[in-house]
């Protein structure tokens, strides 16, 4: 949506404040999840609650030309669904991981795993000039939406949300993650609200997060703007800036 809201708000006439409603209105939804995409993940499964998640967003990926068609209210409510969809993803991740790698190597593939947002976004960056200039604007959402389905149809018939649920793992492998997990595998019926919350430790990674998902989101909305508006830098080569101080940070 960085990149698309340029021509976008070039071919609708949108203000500099419409423009930062349809960027905010991603975060309106996204914050509903973060929580809930843990308890759900717990209560039904990693695999299930990430599958879904992604299946929503992308659905309303797809959707967002037609949205927009049909009018503002409509793409605010269709960005904020997809940020419903994508806040379930964080907590879902994490608890396949915390499920499936002992925890000595759990650092490692937690780096691995969240590498792949960043590559990702530098990716979608990157491609997304060229796909406007040979298609379009629309292009961008139809091509990532049906990107997300098609992943969700690999994921579903391959992934299991426990070692114990999946019928190709081997018995040896099986009872060594078993072993080397702390996790029970049972849902938590209660979450000790009070407890986490009085925790300075739980404060300081609230805060941190804060600080990063600020900074990360704020380069990733604003920047091409930023570089078409003010330093007057053409769409192919400021996304290529995007996604080098994207990589950087």
């Amino acid at each position: 949506m960085s990149i698309a809201i340029l021509p976008m708000s070039q071919q609708y006439g949108w203000s500099s404040q419409t423009v930062g409603f349809v960027q905010s209105s991603f975060f309106w939804g996204y914050l509903l999840t973060q929580v809930l995409g843990g308890i759900w993940a717990d209560k039904f499964g990693g695999k299930l609650v990430l599958g879904l998640g992604v299946v929503w967003w992308s659905m309303a990926t797809a959707f967002t030309p037609f949205a927009v068609k049909m009018g503002l209210p409509a793409l605010l409510a269709s960005r904020a669904l997809m940020g419903i969809g994508e806040g379930v993803a964080m907590p879902a991740m994490n608890n396949l991981l915390s499920r499936w790698v002992p925890v000595a190597e759990r650092s490692r593939s937690l780096a691995l795993v969240y590498s792949g947002m960043f590559i990702g976004s530098i990716v979608g960056l990157a491609a997304s000039p060229a796909m406007i200039a040979q298609f379009g604007w629309p292009s961008v959402f139809y091509v990532f939406g049906s990107m997300g389905l098609l992943w969700y149809s690999v994921w579903s018939s391959r992934a299991a949300s426990t070692p114990s649920d999946d019928p190709n793992i081997s018995h040896a492998e099986k009872a060594y993650i078993l072993a080397n997990t702390s996790v029970s595998g049972k849902a938590t019926r209660s979450i000790p609200w009070g407890k986490l919350l009085s925790r300075k430790e739980v404060w300081a990674i609230i805060l941190c997060h804060f600080c990063h998902n600020w900074g990360t989101f704020i380069l990733l909305t604003w920047m091409p703007t930023y570089y078409n508006q003010v330093r007057f830098i053409g769409l192919v080569f400021g996304t290529v800036l995007v996604a080098g101080v994207r990589d950087l940070g």
